[in-house]
């Protein structure tokens, strides 16, 4: 398990260097803060003015400014609250800065991946470097909210000397371990590692006072383990839609080429290699087809081998990361964005990503994408199967009127999954902590954000 790889599918940010003002990170977000429109644009009460911002941790083993941990961070920020976020630290970034209005405290540690142990002996030290960070900082600035994101699940207790002292705990659970390992190591569900795992979730659970899942499986499978329902909230890892907009129209009248998109990290878990399998047989049927691979990951080099064995190179182009803008351009263009995961342990950001773009999908048929996405929003194959992959991509190629219905589809359903519904929910969650109220987020409340408290 790495937990630098985010397994939702969106392309993880890199900066180069932690001092100074933000700057473009890999994933090609604009200089500056993404939020700050959107911070201009908020009026805080004049009675607000003459308290003190309630102040709230985030603790994630892995690198600051990346993944959704920005995203989440800032949006606090944007609601009032002084953040501070606790993460992991590569080379060159500095130890503490301030971006865009969150405080953050890199710990002197990178991921490396390895063996198990490689593994259990990183996440201990970096679970007791953030619990002496995070108990120093609640003494310097008295923490109302910690928020613990997992892999690891027992990284809560990282937040034990606030929670002793009446602080309110949020787990943010966005791989269920028990199933991940049990998928990687093709493990059954009764392995003694993996009932351990499971054990470790339900105590961390638990410790917590609520926890945060990505989407409707994972808070199935937590509540089968025990944790109550009520304590449970479903955040979709979603598009920020003010990001996802084309920069311009996609180009109607191009014929010659229909071209089929993926984008992200790229892990074998995510099914490129069936794309690529399946890629002569579409070929055979649909003229002018060509694949855009973009990031990167440990299985680039194994799909460049595939492609060279399959003599599909010339059909493939792997663009590595690219600035922003022409990654939206180009998605935007697709005629198909491609959704091949192995598993159903996720809701794959990239998913939500064309859909804001309004880019007809072909994904793998899981119960989680049809629980969000039904067959009128979605062109589904059968998970792994090179064949049927194939024709639902000819058939959308001889259909395009019925891709585009379904394009549409899925961005009316995409209405209520996009971040600006979905932040609501994240802060709901915050403001039920502060307020006393418990589970109203779970059951799809709107509560609003009460980030003050009085100095």
């Amino acid at each position: 398990m790495d937990a630098s790889h985010h397994p939702c599918g969106g392309i993880p940010s890199r900066l180069p260097g932690g001092g100074g003002a933000p700057r473009p990170d890999a994933r090609g977000w604009p200089k500056g803060c993404p939020s700050t429109v959107a911070r201009e644009r908020i009026r805080v009460p004049e009675a607000t003015r003459r308290v003190k911002p309630a102040a709230a941790c985030i603790v994630r083993h892995n690198y600051y400014p990346d993944t959704h941990v920005r995203r989440d961070a800032e949006a606090l920020v944007e609601a009032g609250y002084d953040v501070s976020v606790v993460s992991l630290r590569r080379p060159g970034q500095a130890a503490r800065e301030a971006l865009c209005g969150v405080n953050v405290y890199r710990l002197p540690m990178q991921h490396r991946r390895g063996s198990s142990l490689r593994y259990a002996w990183e996440y201990t030290l970096f679970l007791f470097l953030a619990f002496l960070t995070v108990t120093a900082l609640h003494v310097k600035k008295r923490f109302r909210v910690v928020e613990v994101d997992n892999m690891p699940d027992i990284l809560v207790l990282s937040a034990l000397v606030p929670r002793l002292l009446g602080v309110r705990v949020i787990l943010y659970v966005f791989d269920n371990m028990p199933e991940l390992l049990a998928y990687l190591r093709g493990w059954s569900a009764r392995h003694p590692v993996v009932r351990f795992l499971a054990f470790l979730e339900r105590l961390s659970a638990r410790f917590a006072d609520r926890v945060i899942v990505t989407q409707e499986m994972p808070r199935r499978a937590m509540a089968s383990r025990g944790v109550p329902r009520h304590k449970i909230a479903v955040v979709l890892n979603s598009a920020d839609e003010t990001a996802f907009v084309p920069s311009a129209a996609p180009d109607a009248g191009r014929r010659d080429v229909f071209q089929i998109v993926s984008h992200g990290v790229i892990l074998e878990r995510y099914g490129v290699q069936v794309l690529i399998e399946a890629l002569p047989s579409i070929a055979a049927q649909v003229p002018g087809v060509e694949v855009q691979v973009f990031g990167e990951g440990e299985y680039r080099r194994a799909l460049e081998e595939q492609a060279r064995r399959n003599g599909t190179t010339q059909l493939v182009s792997f663009r590595g990361f690219a600035p922003f803008d022409e990654l939206i351009a180009t998605l935007a263009r697709a005629d198909v964005g491609y959704v091949g995961m192995l598993n159903d342990l996720v809701l794959p950001n990239k998913l939500m990503e064309y859909v804001a773009l309004g880019v007809p999908v072909t994904a793998s048929r899981w119960p989680t994408f049809l629980h969000y996405f039904p067959d009128e929003a979605v062109a589904y194959f059968r998970p792994g199967d090179p064949e049927d992959l194939a024709a639902a991509i000819v058939r959308m190629h001889r259909n395009p009127a019925s891709s585009r219905a379904r394009a549409r589809r899925a961005k009316e359903l995409y209405q209520d999954y996009r971040w600006s519904v979905q932040r609501e929910v994240y802060l709901g969650v915050y403001s039920e902590l502060l307020n006393g109220v418990v589970g109203a987020s779970a059951m799809g409340s709107r509560v609003g954000a009460a980030p003050y408290q009085r100095s």
